[in-house]
């Protein structure tokens, strides 16, 4: 969906426009998905809680107050959704992606249930978007984000300049949290059954975000891991396999899961800064082959900073650095499809 091309400047300049909304509406900003994320009470209960006798709902103060702040136009607005159907032609899977998720919901889950590993990936994911969104995009936390925004214009020269913007992302994020609500908590924790689904079905990206997915998992309260340990365990092992599969066929994005599996996130990996550091140095290599500075960054080694890793430790890291590089990217296109 992202390489529809032979469009003029405007409607590519509107497709920009699209995907940021849409993906405003999909993706929260706090964080990569997080299918095991806790829920607190207050987003648990969805938009349908009842607030305290006297008190204002509130969703409903925060809607008044959006609707007091400038909109997009209702000509860019049509335009940004022609752009998005224009991105459903060139791929009728989009609309899984770009679609609310209530909207959406019955078509994505009956095709995973048909066995569609696409499918199976999309609701995966879009569950455990939906799992950080009733936590980040709650009512109450919306409103107090918008009174700082607010806060902020105003002591700015040119006070409320830019908070059409502001307004409009707000106004997405909302959306999202009603869209999610609608759905029943217990579905939401089925992402990690669904990712493994399409990891095990091949469907692409699947496996190095059911890594992901766990690593997010596994950050919950200790007291629920040791509940359920053995399905964690598990799941770590599951994971730590598609990691090196993903490591083995050349995924950029595995380097991305090794830096922060080693870094002591999650628990998938023992942290170990000296890999962390070689990780790191190997993303960095494969980086600079796309944009430039590779033979410089190959010649003067990583940066070393801190006074954590010795200089024989970095050495260390620097020629494991190369050798993955070497073993698993070298030969590689430089801009993979």
């Amino acid at each position: 969906m992202k390489r529809w091309l032979g469009w003029g400047g405007l409607l590519l300049a509107l497709a920009a426009l699209a995907v940021w909304f849409c993906l405003a509406r999909l993706t929260p900003a706090r964080g990569v998905p997080s299918p095991g994320i806790e829920i607190t009470d207050a987003a648990a209960t969805g938009s349908q809680a009842s607030p305290a006798p006297g008190a204002q709902n509130p969703a409903d103060v925060l809607r008044r107050r959006l609707s007091e702040l400038p909109q997009h136009s209702p000509k860019l607005r049509a335009a940004m959704k022609s752009a998005e159907a224009e991105m459903e032609k060139k791929s009728p899977t989009a609309r899984w992606w770009l679609r609310p998720i209530d909207e959406i919901h019955a078509e994505i889950r009956a095709a995973a249930e048909r066995g569609e590993p696409k499918a199976a990936y999309a609701l995966g994911i879009r569950y455990g978007q939906c799992s950080r969104a009733l936590e980040d995009y709650a009512p109450q936390k919306l409103l107090a984000e918008l009174d700082q925004e607010m806060e902020l214009a105003d002591s700015t020269p040119a006070p409320r300049r830019g908070m059409e913007n502001v307004g409009n992302r707000i106004s997405s994020e909302l959306a999202t949290y009603d869209a999610c609500a609608s759905l029943d908590r217990a579905l939401l924790d089925e992402s990690m059954l669904w990712l493994e689904r399409a990891g095990r079905a091949e469907a692409k990206g699947a496996r190095l975000a059911y890594v992901s997915a766990w690593t997010k998992q596994a950050s919950r309260g200790r007291n629920e891991l040791i509940a359920d340990i053995e399905r964690m365990a598990a799941q770590r092992t599951l994971a730590r396999e598609w990691l090196e599969q993903g490591l083995a066929a050349g995924d950029s994005d595995a380097l991305d899961q090794y830096i922060e599996a080693y870094s002591g996130q999650g628990g998938l990996l023992p942290r170990d800064r000296v890999q962390e550091m070689a990780y790191r140095y190997a993303r960095d290599l494969v980086r600079s082959r796309r944009v430039s500075g590779f033979d410089a960054l190959w010649a003067s080694g990583p940066t070393r900073y801190g006074d954590e890793l010795t200089s024989q430790q970095w050495d260390a890291a620097e020629a494991q650095g190369r050798g993955i590089f070497k073993t698993y990217y070298e030969a590689r296109p430089i801009r993979p499809q």
